[in-house]
């Protein structure tokens, strides 16, 4: 056997074809084979490589004679697929649209009103600053967003200039249509009184006929349940719309109803006094007269009374109202009794409290200089006042209080008496609430006194 050792070398050979050229290079290992007589000369192992130039073909139509089906494959690359994308972006130096004011159209107000309105702005770089000169007193603008808001304190014809600043300092300036501030809601008692002392349930008027003022936005009516409120007849509501006073009454008892209606705007609330009667009595019930406010028989009909807001309240009667209360028969020595309530009022508080004739009654208040306050009630009178037998007896009505608080001193409130009456020629029949309610042969009356500042 012969060893023999082979030095290491190359051959490059040039493959080609229609539209392609590949290069094969084949290198010789410089390594020691053992390899009997009868190996070829030469043989070793090789590692091919080739770099495609061209589009490679589909078939190769050369082959090199030194290369047999052993040989490795070779690898093709194509260096420009794996290059990044190139990504473009535009820019542009245009300025932004000119900055603009609008102030729309700027609604109504009116004095002690609730006000907002909202003006826009647009163009230029948001966000906004806010400003505005010219406003009336109540009135102010929010920085941040324009809206106008708060509760004018004055009335007239208000010309407004708005100013606008954006994010880069570009400032815009509008004026805007005049702002008009109208008079304060309120509501026209007198023209009211003249056409009785409350708006009656028979009556084709509501609250909204005589309020004046205002800033024209729709106005809802509401009946509260305070003080000074009245009592709502059973049946009977308000239209929350129209303010017109809705169902029928659903009282048994005689007499008339009182009861504040408040309509509303802007946070602004007017009151006036809404009434119903009941002209119906129980069968065998007491024929009920009574006169007041210089007319005669007119039970049925509401009283109306001014008052100074600043000065403590006082419905002394002096007569007025007069009321007869009588039956058929009460015989030679005739017995009465009677009991009252009265409505939740500024009335009841002060310095009547304290004294011993209280803060209401129905006999007559006359007056005493012993006394602390100056007067004093007495004992109610028989009827007839001279001979027999007797009818009944006659009461009129009072009422004391301290100065009213000063949601009263714009407002009327309402004085709802209920009283229940016992005629007997027996003493024990109309002692006690039992008693009275027991023989009073269901004679009962409802009374309001309305209560207006002057």
């Amino acid at each position: 056997m012969r060893r023999f050792a082979s030095e290491g070398r190359e051959r490059r050979v040039r493959l080609s074809g229609p539209g392609w050229t590949w290069m094969l290079v084949l290198g010789m290992s410089a390594l020691s084979t053992a390899c009997g007589d009868d190996d070829a000369a030469g043989g070793g192992s090789y590692v091919g490589s080739a770099t495609q130039t061209t589009e490679p073909p589909a078939t190769t139509t050369d082959a090199d004679p030194t290369s047999s089906s052993t040989d490795a494959p070779t690898t093709t690359t194509n260096p420009a697929t794996t290059d990044a994308p190139t990504t473009t972006t535009a820019t542009t130096d245009e300025p932004p649209p000119a900055l603009v004011v609008d102030c729309g159209a700027l609604p109504k107000g009116a004095q002690g009103a609730e006000y907002e309105h909202q003006p826009t702005a647009s163009g230029g770089v948001p966000k906004y600053t806010w400003s505005a000169s010219g406003l009336p007193d109540g009135l102010a603008i929010n920085a941040a967003n324009g809206e106008i808001s708060g509760v004018p304190t004055m009335t007239g014809e208000f010309v407004v200039e708005l100013t606008v600043t954006d994010l880069e300092d570009h400032v815009a300036v509008a004026s805007c249509p005049a702002l008009t501030i109208g008079d304060q809601l309120t509501v026209d008692y007198d023209a009211l009184a003249a056409d009785g002392p409350c708006v009656a349930a028979d009556s084709d008027k509501t609250i909204l006929d005589y309020i004046t003022g205002g800033d024209g936005s729709p106005i809802t009516c509401a009946t509260p349940a305070g003080t000074g409120d009245g009592k709502v007849p059973a049946g009977l509501g308000v239209d929350a719309k129209s303010c017109e006073i809705t169902g029928t009454i659903g009282e048994s008892r005689y007499g008339n109803w009182a009861w504040i209606v408040a309509a509303e705007q802007s946070g602004v609330k007017v009151f006036a006094p809404y009434c119903a009667k009941q002209t119906q009595q129980a069968p065998k019930a007491y024929a009920i007269v009574g006169n007041h406010s210089g007319e005669t028989n007119n039970a049925l009909e509401p009283m109306l009374i001014g008052f100074d807001p600043d000065q403590p309240l006082r419905f002394d009667g002096d007569a007025d109202p007069r009321f007869e209360v009588k039956k058929a028969s009460c015989g030679d020595s005739c017995f009465f009794g009677f009991l009252y309530r009265v409505s939740m009022s500024p009335f009841g508080t002060g310095d009547c409290k304290s004294d011993k004739d209280g803060c209401f009654g129905l006999c007559p208040l006359v007056a005493d200089g012993n006394e602390p306050d100056g007067d004093k009630a007495i004992q109610c009178s028989l009827l007839p006042l001279m001979g027999t037998p007797k009818t009944g007896f006659a009461h009129e009505m009072w009422a004391k209080g301290d100065v009213v608080p000063d949601e009263f001193k714009t407002r009327p409130f309402v004085v709802q008496w209920s009283i229940d009456y016992c005629l007997s020629n027996q003493a024990p029949d109309c002692q006690g609430k039992d008693a009275i309610l027991g023989n009073g042969d269901n004679s009962n009356f409802e009374f309001p006194v309305i209560f207006r500042p002057q």
